[in-house]
This record gives structure tokens, C-alpha cells and sequence, in this order.
């Protein structure tokens, strides 16, 4: 149902190092002036479509994603920025006033002219690109968490969709009956086997049912909406539910907390964001040493108004180096100190998301878990015995065992049964819908547990 992020095993200390892969690639969201995507053709959207087909255009199109696709591009762009030397320095010392100018012995010097370039210690731009590159798989982790939203909210408001176009269906085959009804109770009125009261109850049941429907459609319209701006197209889109197609939850949930380590992306921002940290303390360390700057240099000599008496206009070269003197140790000890809180705080932050992470599956199950078993409850007793009833009150109510009133009750209960049985369904959908994007990844995809045996999460 849900993509499935990439794999990583969660930290057993600080020096963990993972590598987490993404089904999305670094792509252009819409051109390659970046400029605004598009809306796709409402052909393309309506009518009646699987949820995958959904998910699919979602995915392609939402701004959102595709934002994210872009903020990506422009961090990876960020690895050669912080891994490449400074710019080198060239300066140049002009003194066009000759008796203002320096005098050697070989002549005077007019123009003096410097070249030099800053040479940082060995690893410090190693250290520099790694930190880089955990912040591009930390934005990557957050671009796997858009998608699982966007594909979560195409799941709610389709399943919402799919309520609502069921409900009004119910509704109606119900009217259908109630009006069989309204003229059964019609007849017998006209033969004064019933009283008036009996067809008046029939026809305000029948204004009552108009009442739902009006009600009923402007939700379905208003889920329309909400679909259509998933899937970024225009929110008056035909969209319709084609199926209800809800996976199963598995039967060990610690299969769901065993696949979340794995999978979830917050989870996976949280282990690059404790790598990155330990590569910031590596630098911390690194700028205990000095860094280096070699130069060269060069002077013109003229012996145009020169002072010397052997002035011979030989030119000058010099070739110099320098290096920084990291001699203020406090200040690098309070790097050094703030990189190791920085990794132990991100070293919690992990086990913080964890701990709400099986908190939240655990929710989830739950509610999936008593969802199931209302569904078989409503679905293989409560309508069928419901249905029967409403058969036996009307066959009753031909012989005057039971008066109209009854039947209206049993007919009211059975309609107030099928709808909240459709409301049951559509929100197991849902609920599996938000657990799936807790845990990461499709529970389809989730291995079996006599593979889960041959195949322990390390």
C-alpha cells in the first residue's frame, strides 16, 4: 500500500554508519527550469480508479513531493561546495610614485605581486563532505516521509470517498424498499386494514431518507475535493472509488516493530542524523591542527629611478608558508564537548522516535484488531438476523400481528446496520492505511514469520 523505504539497523551505540536506499531519484519536479508542474488532465482522473492508480498519480504530480525532490537536488549540491579548497588569493601592490616606492639594491620596486592558497589538515574536508552527505540522506529520509503523508492521505480520502459513494447506495436501494413499503401501506389503508397514521409514518421515513442523501452527497463531494488535491488536479474531478481493497494486519505485531526499525523514515533520519554528528566531533578533533598556506611571490624591479648605484633590475621571487596557530584550547575543547552532547542527544532522539514509534503501532493494532472483529460481527450476525427480522415483522404485519410502526423500526435498524457496517470497513481501510505509514513499509511486503525465523533482524 505504502512505498517501502530503505532498510538500516538501529544503533547499538554511537558509532554505527548506515546507508539507507530510497526508491525516489534525484529527478527534476516538473522542468528543467524548475518551474511550476502542471495539472494533470481531469480525463486521466475520472471515473472510477483503483486506489493504486491513485497513489501512483499522486506521487508524480503532488507539489509537495516534488518540492522535496528538489530541495534533495539542492543538497547534494552541497558535498562539492564544502569539500573543495577556499578560493586562492591573488594580490597585487602597486607604487606608481617613484620616489615613493621601495628601493633595493637591484633597483627599485614599482609592483609586487602575491599568489597563495589555503591548504586545510589532512581529512577536515573528508570529514567536511561526509557531514554533507548525512544531511542529503537525512533530507532523503524526509522526502521518503512525504510520500508515505501523501500516500496516507490518498488511502484516508479514498476510503472516505468510497463510504460515501457505498452509503448513498444503501440509501437508495433502501428508498427503493421504503416506497414498496409506502404503497403496501397504501393498499391496506384503502381497504381499512391499516390507518392513515401507517402511511404518513411511510412518507416522513421517506423525507427523512432525502434528508441523508442530501447530506451523504455533499460529503462525497467534499471527498472528491480532498482526493483531488492529493492528487494535485482540479478539486471539481469526477474521482470515484473503484474497490475496497484492505490488506490484512498481521498476526505478530512484532513483526510491525522488527519491519519500523528497518523502515520507517524517521527512524532512518535519526540514525544518519547520530553519523552525522559523530563526523562533526571528527572535525571538532581536526581543528586542534593548524591548517597550511603556501604562496608565492614575485617583485618587478626597475632601475628607472633607482637610488642604488649597482641598481641591475634583476626582478625578485619569494615563495612563502604559513600556518594557523590553534593555541586557543578552550574554545576547542567547547567544540569538541558540544559535538559529544550533540551525538549523545541525537543517540536518545533515536530511541525517543523508537519508543512513540511501537507506541503508535501498538494504537493502531488495537484499533485495527477491534475493527475486524466488529466487521465480522456486523457482516455475520447483526444484518442477517437484522434482515430476518425485518422479513418476519412484514409477513406479520400482513396478518395483522404487528403494526406498521414495527416494521419502520426494523427497516430503520437495518439501514442504520448496512451504512455503519460500510463506515466499519472503509475506516479498517484507513486505520491500516496510518499504520502502514508508521511502520514504513507495505505490510504485504512483510516477510512471513517462518522467514522471519531464516532471517533474523540483525
Amino acid at each position: 500500500m505504502l512505498l517501502a523505504a530503505g532498510c538500516a539497523a538501529p544503533p547499538t551505540g554511537t558509532s554505527v554508519v548506515t546507508k539507507t536506499f530510497y526508491p525516489v531519484q534525484l529527478a527534476a519536479a516538473s522542468d528543467e527550469a524548475g518551474g511550476p508542474a502542471t495539472l494533470p488532465l481531469e480525463a486521466d482522473l475520472e471515473g472510477a480508479h483503483s486506489v493504486d492508480y491513485y497513489v501512483q498519480i499522486a506521487l508524480d504530480r503532488n507539489p509537495e513531493i516534488l518540492a522535496a525532490q528538489q530541495g534533495i537536488a539542492a543538497q547534494a549540491e552541497v558535498v562539492p561546495q564544502v569539500t573543495a579548497l577556499d578560493d586562492p588569493m591573488l594580490s597585487d601592490t602597486v607604487m606608481p610614485i617613484e620616489n615613493h616606492s621601495i628601493q633595493t639594491a637591484a633597483g627599485r620596486g614599482p609592483n609586487t605581486l602575491s599568489l597563495s592558497q589555503r591548504f586545510p589538515w589532512f581529512g577536515k574536508l573528508r570529514v567536511r563532505g561526509e557531514v554533507a552527505e548525512q544531511e542529503t540522506q537525512m533530507a532523503l529520509t524526509r522526502l521518503a516521509q512525504a510520500e508515505l503523508k501523501i500516500v496516507e492521505d490518498v488511502y484516508l480520502a479514498y476510503y472516505e470517498l468510497y463510504f460515501n459513494q457505498r452509503a448513498i447506495k444503501i440509501t437508495e436501494a433502501n428508498e427503493r424498499l421504503l416506497n414498496d413499503l409506502l404503497k403496501f401501506a397504501e393498499a391496506r389503508y384503502r381497504t381499512g386494514q391499516a390507518s392513515q397514521q401507517d402511511v404518513l409514518r411511510a412518507q416522513v421515513e421517506l423525507d427523512k431518507l432525502q434528508n441523508d442523501l442530501i447530506s451523504l452527497r455533499r460529503q462525497y463531494q467534499q471527498s472528491q475535493a480532498d482526493l483531488a488535491r492529493v492528487l494535485h488536479t482540479s478539486p471539481g474531478s469526477d474521482v470515484k472509488a473503484a474497490d475496497l481493497n484492505v490488506p490484512s494486519a498481521p498476526e505478530e505485531i512484532d513483526r510491525l516493530y522488527e519491519a519500523a526499525i528497518r523502515c520507517r523514515p524517521e527512524l532512518q533520519e535519526r540514525l544518519h542524523a547520530i553519523v552525522r554528528n559523530q563526523r562533526v566531533e571528527e572535525l571538532a578533533r581536526l581543528q586542534y591542527y593548524p591548517d597550511m598556506t603556501l604562496g608565492v611571490g614575485w617583485q618587478a624591479i626597475t632601475t628607472k629611478a633607482a637610488v642604488s648605484p649597482v641598481a641591475n633590475g634583476n626582478d625578485n621571487v619569494a615563495f612563502g608558508i604559513g600556518v594557523n596557530l590553534p593555541i586557543w584550547r578552550n574554545k576547542l575543547r567547547a567544540g569538541v564537548s558540544e559535538a559529544e552532547h550533540r551525538v549523545a542527544e541525537s543517540s536518545r532522539r533515536y530511541d525517543a522516535t523508537r519508543d512513540d514509534t511501537f507506541r503508535l503501532i501498538k494504537r493502531q493494532m488495537i484499533q485495527v484488531r477491534a475493527l475486524e472483529q466488529q466487521i465480522a460481527l456486523f457482516r455475520d450476525s447483526i444484518i442477517p438476523k437484522t434482515e430476518q427480522t425485518l422479513r418476519v415483522s412484514t409477513a406479520d404485519y400482513r396478518v395483522g400481528k404487528v403494526d406498521f410502526q414495527q416494521i419502520i423500526d426494523n427497516w430503520s435498524d437495518m439501514l442504520m446496520f448496512q451504512i455503519q457496517l460500510v463506515r466499519l470497513e472503509a475506516s479498517q481501510g484507513q486505520a491500516l492505511a496510518s499504520l502502514e505509514r508508521v511502520v514504513g513499509c507495505q505490510l504485504a511486503t512483510l516477510p512471513t514469520e517462518e522467514a522471519s525465523e531464516q532471517n533474523p533482524v540483525e
